[in-house]
């Protein structure tokens, strides 16, 4: 079987940190994988849960199971 390319993310905000900071909370949806030699994406959700808002997708990290922060300043949780 195929690895996925990307993990596929829902991100939510939350309320300010202490200091100020926005926190953006991530759940991690589905898997995104490369169609066979053409362009383009297969996306494959979570059975049974229902998605809203922004989607992200990131490639997957090999030292961590938390997501690399999509844009500067989102807290990656």
């Amino acid at each position: 079987m195929r690895k996925p390319i990307y993990h596929v993310f829902v991100t939510q905000e939350g309320p300010p940190d202490m200091q100020g900071e926005k926190n953006t909370y991530w759940n991690r949806v589905g898997v995104a994988f490369a169609h066979n030699g053409k362009p383009g994406l297969n996306i494959v959700l979570t059975p049974g849960i229902a998605v809203s808002g922004k989607l992200v997708l990131l490639e997957p990290r090999e030292d961590s199971n938390l997501p690399q922060s999509a844009e500067p300043g989102e807290t990656a949780l």
